[in-house]
C-alpha cells in the first residue's frame, strides 16, 4: 500500500488560485449588498465611460474600485491605467444585456473550472448573443476584448483599451511602459 508521501501533491499554484477565487467569490457576495462609493470613478471617467462603468453589477463596480485603490496605494496612477482599472471587467455586462446569467454564482465556478480543466469552457462557449449558459461562458472568456471595444466607443485612449483587452493575458517581461502598466493592473486585479 502506497503511503501519502508517495501520492503526487497538487501543484501549489493550483491551490493558491482556488483559494484566491473562493476569497474573491465571498468578497463579491458581500459587495453585492453594500453601497458602492463611485466618487473615484466620477473623478476619473468621462461621462460616456462612467455610463459604461455603471453598466456593471455592484460587485463588479466594487471590485474595479478596489483595483484602482490598490494601484493608488502603490505608486502614482496614470489616467490610462486608472480608466483600465475601472473598466477592465465591463465586458462581462454583455452577458446580462443578452439575457444570459453571468452573476457571481456562475463566475466563481467558471473560473475554478478554467483553472482545473483548461480549454473546457472554450469548447462549450458560443459567441452568438443569447440568454444561454453557452453565451455566458463566451462572455466570461472574451470579456476583455468586449470591454476594450466598448471603452473605445466611449472615448477611452488606445492605451487604456489595450490594457483592458490584455488584462488577462500573461505579461511579457519587457520593460516597455505599456507592459509595466499592464503588470501593475494584473497584480492589483489579482489582489482584489
Amino acid at each position: 500500500m502506497a503511503s501519502t508521501a508517495d501520492a503526487p501533491a497538487l501543484p501549489v499554484a493550483w491551490w493558491r488560485k482556488v483559494r484566491y477565487r473562493i476569497h474573491q467569490f465571498l468578497s463579491g457576495l458581500l459587495a453585492g449588498v453594500q453601497a458602492v462609493d463611485e466618487s473615484p470613478a466620477i473623478a476619473v471617467l468621462s461621462p460616456d465611460a462612467l455610463a459604461l462603468f455603471r453598466r456593471m453589477p455592484g460587485d463588479a463596480r466594487r471590485h474595479s474600485l478596489c483595483v484602482l485603490q490598490t494601484l493608488t496605494t502603490e505608486a502614482p496612477v496614470p489616467a490610462d491605467l486608472a480608466v483600465a482599472a475601472l473598466l477592465h471587467d465591463v465586458g462581462k455586462a454583455a452577458a446580462s444585456e443578452a439575457g444570459a446569467y453571468l452573476g457571481l454564482w456562475l463566475r466563481g465556478p467558471m473560473v475554478l473550472t478554467a483553472a482545473v480543466a483548461p480549454g473546457l469552457l472554450a469548447r462549450l462557449a458560443d459567441a452568438r448573443p443569447s440568454p444561454s449558459l453557452r453565451y455566458a461562458l463566451y462572455v466570461q472568456l472574451h470579456h476583455p476584448e468586449i470591454g476594450a471595444a466598448w471603452a473605445q466607443a466611449a472615448g477611452a485612449s488606445d492605451l487604456a483599451c489595450w490594457l483592458i483587452a490584455e488584462h488577462q493575458n500573461k505579461v511579457e517581461r519587457a520593460n516597455t511602459p505599456a507592459a509595466v502598466l499592464l503588470a501593475r493592473l494584473q497584480a492589483a486585479d489579482d489582489r482584489n
